[in-house]
């Protein structure tokens, strides 16, 4: 798992194919980073494998926890999650199926996309205003 905060508000993660408990731990400290900020951001996941393992139900148990104890935090701060799919059929099957349970699991918006420049475009329509600021911030604007 990589972490890039350097397009800050938009965040992008690469995910490989072993989520251990080990990168989930690693996945909550990025998270509470984030929303440490108490600034809006958006998070652009691409995932690289089609055939990623799923974590042992205890390491899914705790995420699950975690994101539930801090939906209310997440929802106010997370615009939006772009996640970009590796495969025209993993995007079949999970393009229809992403909004809902990221609004539920997330408390904020939740698409699927192709490529990672449709992920995010799609953010940066979610994020006009703090994009904007921060281009201010670093141009001294």
């Amino acid at each position: 798992m990589n972490f890039d905060e350097s397009q800050w508000p938009i965040v992008a993660v690469e995910m490989g194919q072993t989520f251990t408990a080990e990168i989930v731990d690693a996945y909550i400290r990025a998270w509470e980073r984030l929303l440490a900020r108490q600034q809006r951001f958006g998070l652009l996941i691409v995932q690289k494998a089609d055939n990623a393992e799923r974590p042992d139900k205890t390491v899914t148990a705790a995420y699950m926890n975690w994101c539930k104890s801090h939906k209310e935090q997440i929802g106010q701060y997370c615009a939006g999650i772009a996640v970009v799919l590796p495969t025209p059929r993993m995007l079949l099957l999970y393009k229809p199926v992403t909004a809902i349970p990221t609004r539920k699991v997330y408390g904020c918006a939740g698409q699927a996309f192709a490529t990672a420049e449709d992920g995010l475009s799609w953010l940066q329509r979610m994020l006009p205003d703090e994009l904007q600021r921060s281009a201010d911030a670093r141009t001294g604007g």
